[in-house]
C-alpha cells in the first residue's frame, strides 16, 4: 500500500475512459502529463479530475507514494507540499521555499521512494508549479482548464466526452433500472457530456422523474436559454429540483458560488449561524444536523461532492461559476456578505499559534472568491490581517506578501493609507518583504507606517509600538545598533507604562533592547535585562516557551561577552523540548559551540559544523544568522589549527557579507578582521595589515573605538604592524588597546588579559610576562590551550563572535 495524502476519494461509479487511463499510463512514462479540456468544451465538465482519481487509484499499488495537490491557488499548493515535506522526512526550513524546493529535489533524486505519483489538481497557472515540478522516475500527472501548457512543461492530452458505450454504461451503473434504449435517448440528448451525464443521474434518482419527464423538462428548461448546452440545461434542472425539494438546501449551495473549489467542511459552514442570513436558512445553519443533511441533499441532487464522511463538500467550479450568473444584484450582495461574514466569524483569532493554522488553511483559498479584501466590515479586514499573518508564521513568506500587498493596494484606495487597518497590513507587509529579501524596500515601507501611526494614533497605540519594534530590527540589520537602542528604550518605557513589565509584547521589547545593547558591547547592560526578562517569562510563559529559550540564549551570550564562559555553559546546559530544527534552538546550539570552543574544549567544532549544516538546511547560505553561525565556526577550524579551512569559511562569509548587509556593516568589518586574523597566521603580514586597516577604520567609524569588535581588530592590527616592521607603531596601538579594554570589558576579562600578554611580550619583560601569564591562567583555568600559546612566546589573538542580529 502506497504512502497516500490529500487523494480524493474513488468514484465507485466511474465508467468507461480505458483507453485513457492506457494512453496516460504510456505518456507519464515520457515525462509530465497534463488532461485539459477537449477542444469543443474549453469550459470543462468532460471529467478530467475524475480520470486523475481512477488513474491514481488504478495504478497506486506500481507506486511507492501518492500525493494528491490542489493547485489552483498558490497557498494551498505550497502547504499540500510542505505536508509532503513531513511525509519525506525532510527537515522544515524557516522559509517554506527551501522546504518545496527540498521536496522537489528528493522527488527527483528518488529519495526516500523511487516510485511517486504527484498529482496537481486545476493547475490553471502553468508557470506558477513549474518551480514545484520534479523530474526523475516517478511521474507528474496535471489536470487544468489551461490550454497554455507547452510541451516543455507537460504532454498535453485533451479529455474528450464520453463515447456513447461509456455514456450508456455510466448512466445503468447510476441506474440500474434504466433500459438501453432510455440511456441512449438520454446520452444523445446531453452530447455525452459525463458531467451533464452525472447531473441528470442524480436528478433523476433523487426527483424519482422517468427519462421521459426528464427529456421533457430538460427541452423546455434549453427553449428558455440563448445559448443551451449541456452542462448549463442539466445544471440549471438539478438547481430547480434542489430548490423545489428544500429551499434552505438550494441557499447554503447558493452560499458555495462565493467559495473556492476546494472541499468546505460543515465546521466552516456551520460558522454562518450568527450572521445575517435569509429566514429560511437561519434554523438549518443553526444546528449542525440540519446543516450536514442539507450538504447531504445538495450532493444527492448531483451538485456538489460530499465526501464519504459527509465532513465536506465540494463544488465543482463549472457549478459555482453557474451560480453567481444565475443570482440577482441584490441577491448577489446579500450572499457575498454572508460568506465574507461567515468568514469573518470562523477566525480563530490567533495567527501565531499553530493549533490554529489547520483553520487558517481551510479559510484562506476562500478570500479571493469571497472578495474578502473588498469587504465594508473592519471584522472581514482583521481576517485578512489574521492571514497575512498565519502565512507568514507557517513560513509562507511569498504568499504573506502577496496577500498583504493585494490588501494594502484595495485598502488604500477605500478606506485610506491612514485606516488603522491599512496600516497594519503595511507592517505586516514590510515583515514579509524582509523575509523574503526585499530589505530596502521593508525598510523604506516600516519607516513611512511608523510615521504615519504616530500622527494617526499616537506613539502609544499597540500597532505603532509593533512597527517601532519592527523599525529597530530594521536599524539593526543596516548597523544603526544606537539608533535601534534609542527607539526600543523609548519603546520599553512606553510598554511597561501601559501594560506593565511582564505583557509578554513588553518582554519581547526588553529583549530587543538587550540585543541593542549587547550589538553595542554593553554586555553588562544587556545582562541585566535579560536576566529579569528570563524571570518574567519564566513566569508569565509555559515551560519550554520559545521566548523562554532565546532569552537564556541570550543571557548565555551575554556572559561570554563578559568573559564568565563557565557561567554561560551552565545556563546552556538546561534541559528543554523544543524541535531540534527551531530557530531559537539553533541559536542555543550556536551559542553552545561558543561557549565550548572559549572553554578550550576539543568537541566545539564538531558542535559547529553540526549547527552550522542546520542552519543552512532551514535557513540557506545568506541568512545573516547563518553566516554568524559559519564564523563561530571558522573560529573553531582556527583553534583546532586548520588555518586553510578557516580561511576558506570566512573568505566566503566576508564576500556573503558584503552582499547582505553591506560593505560598512559593522558585522562585515569584524568578519574581515576574523579573516584578517587567519591570513596572519599563514605569515601573510603585509596582506593582513591591508585587510585590518580598512576593518579598523571603519570600525571605529561605525562602532566607535571601544567597541568590542574595535579592540579585538585593533589588537590584531598591532601585531601586523610588529611583523611588517613598525615596532613602534604596534606598541602604541598595543598599548592604547589594553588600556581601552581595561576600561570597557574590566581587567580581569580573557581578552584584557590577553591583550596584556602581547604588551608585555612586544616589551621583551620577563617579569611582566610572568605576572600576565598567571593572568591568563586566571581568566581562562588551568590547561586551556591558549596558556600553550602564550608559553611558546606567541602573541594571543582576541577572535570576534557576532551576537544574533
Amino acid at each position: 500500500m502506497p504512502i497516500r495524502g490529500g487523494l480524493p476519494p474513488r468514484n465507485p461509479r466511474f465508467a468507461g475512459r480505458e483507453d485513457l487511463l492506457s494512453d496516460i499510463r504510456t505518456l507519464l512514462g515520457n515525462g509530465p502529463v497534463a488532461l485539459l479540456p477537449a477542444a469543443d468544451h474549453q469550459l470543462g465538465g468532460t471529467g478530467r479530475t475524475q480520470l486523475a482519481v481512477e488513474y491514481a487509484y488504478r495504478y497506486a499499488d506500481t507506486y511507492d507514494l501518492v500525493w494528491w495537490i490542489p493547485a489552483e491557488q498558490t497557498a494551498g499548493m505550497r502547504a499540500s507540499l510542505a505536508g509532503l515535506a513531513q511525509r519525506l522526512g525532510l527537515p522544515e526550513a524557516r522559509d517554506i521555499n527551501r522546504t518545496l524546493g527540498a521536496v522537489r529535489d528528493a522527488l527527483s533524486r528518488g529519495e526516500p521512494y523511487r516510485n511517486w505519483l504527484v498529482v496537481f489538481e486545476n493547475a490553471n497557472r502553468p508557470e506558477d508549479i513549474k518551480p514545484y515540478l520534479p523530474s526523475g522516475a516517478g511521474h507528474v500527472l496535471v489536470t487544468s482548464r489551461n490550454p497554455r501548457w507547452t510541451s516543455e512543461l507537460a504532454q498535453a492530452m485533451p479529455v474528450p466526452v464520453f463515447d456513447r458505450a461509456d455514456s450508456v454504461d455510466f448512466l445503468r451503473r447510476r441506474l440500474p433500472e434504466m433500459s438501453a434504449a432510455d440511456a441512449e435517448r438520454l446520452a444523445d440528448r446531453l452530447q455525452d457530456v459525463p458531467m451533464a451525464l452525472h447531473q441528470a443521474a442524480a436528478v433523476r434518482l433523487a426527483a424519482g422523474w422517468s427519462t421521459a419527464e426528464y427529456l421533457r423538462r430538460y427541452d423546455e428548461r434549453a427553449a428558455e436559454l440563448a445559448f443551451p448546452t449541456p452542462i448549463r440545461v442539466a445544471w440549471g434542472l438539478a438547481a430547480d429540483a434542489l430548490s423545489a425539494a428544500s429551499m434552505p438546501a438550494a441557499q447554503l449551495l447558493e452560499m458555495c458560488a462565493f467559495l473556492a473549489s476546494t472541499p468546505v467542511s460543515w465546521q466552516l459552514l456551520w460558522a454562518a449561524r450568527g450572521r445575517d442570513l435569509p429566514e429560511e436558512l437561519q434554523p438549518t445553519i443553526r444546528l449542525e444536523r440540519r446543516l450536514r443533511a442539507a450538504m447531504r441533499l445538495i450532493g444527492r441532487y448531483g451538485l456538489a461532492d460530499l465526501d464519504p464522511s459527509g465532513e465536506r463538500l465540494h463544488v465543482h467550479p463549472l457549478v459555482r461559476g453557474m451560480l453567481a450568473q444565475e443570482l440577482s444584484s441584490e441577491r448577489h450582495a446579500a450572499q457575498m456578505r454572508a460568506v465574507r461574514g461567515m468568514l469573518a466569524s470562523a477566525d480563530p483569532g490567533d495567527p501565531d499559534a499553530p493549533t490554529a493554522w489547520p483553520r487558517y488553511a481551510e479559510i484562506v483559498p476562500h478570500l479571493v472568491h469571497s472578495d474578502a479584501l473588498g469587504g465594508a466590515g473592519e471584522e472581514s479586514r482583521q481576517l485578512v490581517v489574521h492571514c497575512v499573518r498565519y502565512l507568514y508564521a507557517s513560513g509562507d513568506y511569498d504568499s504573506s506578501r502577496d496577500l498583504a500587498s493585494q490588501a494594502v493596494a484595495r485598502w488604500q484606495d477605500t478606506v485610506g493609507e491612514t485606516d488603522e487597518q491599512t496600516l497594519l497590513a503595511s507592517f505586516h507587509l514590510a515583515n514579509a518583504l524582509r523575509a523574503v529579501g526585499r530589505i530596502p524596500e521593508a525598510r523604506g515601507l516600516n519607516a513611512q507606517t511608523l510615521r504615519l501611526q504616530r500622527e494617526v494614533l499616537g506613539g502609544d497605540d499597540e500597532t505603532t509600538l509593533a512597527t517601532a519594534n519592527s523599525v529597530g530590527a530594521d536599524l539593526r540589520m543596516q548597523g544603526h545598533f544606537e539608533q535601534a537602542r534609542l527607539l526600543d528604550s523609548d519603546n520599553l518605557v512606553r510598554y511597561r507604562r501601559l501594560y506593565g513589565d511582564s505583557y509578554p509584547t513588553a518582554l519581547r521589547c526588553a529583549n530587543n533592547l538587550a540585543a541593542d545593547l549587547r550589538l553595542l558591547g554593553d554586555f553588562r547592560g544587556a545582562k541585566a535585562l535579560d536576566e529579569q526578562t528570563l524571570k518574567h517569562r519564566s513566569s508569565v510563559l509555559v515551560e519550554n516557551h520559545p521566548e523562554i529559550i532565546s532569552s537564556r540564549g541570550a543571557l548565555a551570550f551575554d556572559l561570554v561577552g563578559m568573559g564568565d564562559f563557565a557561567h554561560a555553559a551552565e545556563v546552556l546546559s538546561v534541559p528543554h523540548s523544543l524541535d531540534s530544527d527551531h530557530p531559537m534552538v539553533l541559536l542555543l546550539r550556536r551559542f553552545v559551540a561558543l561557549a565550548a570552543r572559549r572553554r578550550g574544549q576539543a568537541h566545539a567544532r564538531k558542535l559547529a559544523q553540526a549547527n552550522v549544516d542546520r542552519f543552512r538546511q532551514r535557513f540557506g547560505d545568506l541568512n545573516a544568522e547563518t553566516l554568524g553561525a559559519i564564523v563561530g565556526l571558522a573560529n573553531c577550524a582556527r583553534a583546532d589549527g586548520d588555518l586553510e579551512g578557516a580561511h576558506r569559511l570566512l573568505e566566503r562569509v566576508v564576500a556573503r557579507y558584503h552582499a547582505v548587509l553591506g560593505d560598512d556593516h559593522p558585522f562585515t568589518l569584524a568578519a574581515s578582521a576574523n579573516l584578517a586574523g587567519v591570513v596572519r597566521a599563514t605569515g601573510r603580514f603585509a596582506e593582513a595589515r591591508t585587510i585590518d586597516t580598512e576593518a579598523l577604520v571603519g570600525l571605529r567609524r561605525s562602532v566607535g573605538p571601544d567597541h568590542p569588535f574595535t579592540l579585538s581588530c585593533a589588537n590584531g592590527m598591532a601585531a601586523d604592524l610588529r611583523h611588517t616592521g613598525e615596532g613602534q607603531q604596534a606598541r602604541e596601538i598595543a598599548a592604547d588597546t589594553l588600556v581601552r579594554s581595561r576600561t570597557v570589558r574590566g581587567s580581569d576579562h580573557p581578552e584584557t588579559a590577553a591583550c596584556a600578554w602581547n604588551v608585555a611580550l612586544d616589551a621583551g619583560d620577563d617579569t611582566a610576562q610572568e605576572q600576565e601569564m598567571t593572568a591568563l591562567t586566571k581568566a581562562y583555568g588551568e590547561n586551556h590551550p591558549i596558556l600553550a600559546r602564550a608559553a611558546r612566546g606567541e602573541r594571543l589573538e582576541t577572535e570576534i563572535d557576532l551576537p544574533p542580529l
